[in-house]
């Protein structure tokens, strides 16, 4: 037997209600499978469903966001069909390279994507940069409209219903 007063105890503790060892597996077991475990009115414990509350309900919908804003479904581009992603700090330094390429009087630059190496013109190389810069530049203020939207939101049924997929630019593709 298994003793119960807002815990479990082996031993009885005054104003405790006694519980099966049956009954007591069945309440670890639900609760391993995401119940919890509260106290009925006669003072039980019982199961119940999590009921999650609106910030909790805005915080996971906030996290789907920025997993969403981190995949590839939005940090991917194209280079004759070979997709990649350059991070912010890859697309700077690669900026800062190409220019100091440029003054030295080169004509050709090399970018690498997914394992493929690109021989580029500087010129064509400096446009796909300031393009991928433009094109994430968009995306991080989809993702910020979202937020704010998400926020602002009054019931946890609009937070559920609210759809983050929508308005982000349409994926670069280039030909090197």
């Amino acid at each position: 037997m298994k003793y119960w007063k807002q815990g479990f105890y082996d031993e009885p503790v005054d104003g405790s209600v006694e519980i099966t060892d049956e009954y007591y597996s069945q309440l670890l077991a639900g609760q391993s499978a995401g119940l919890l475990i509260v106290e009925s009115t006669r003072g039980y414990p019982i199961l119940v469903v999590h009921e999650a509350n609106i910030e909790e309900i805005r915080a996971q919908k906030l996290d789907k966001l920025r997993l969403f804003d981190s995949s590839q479904t939005v940090n991917q581009f194209s280079i004759d069909n070979v997709f990649g992603w350059l991070n912010k700090n890859t697309r700077v330094g690669l900026m800062n390279s190409i220019n100091i390429e440029k003054e030295a009087g080169r004509s050709e630059t090399s970018i690498w994507i997914s394992n493929t190496k690109f021989v580029l013109s500087i010129e064509r190389a400096i446009d796909m940069l300031q393009q991928l810069e433009l094109y994430a530049l968009a995306c991080f203020e989809t993702t910020q409209r979202h937020t704010k939207a998400i926020q602002q939101l009054e019931t946890k049924e609009e937070i559920e219903a609210y759809n983050y997929y929508v308005g982000y630019p349409e994926k670069l593709s280039f030909s090197g």
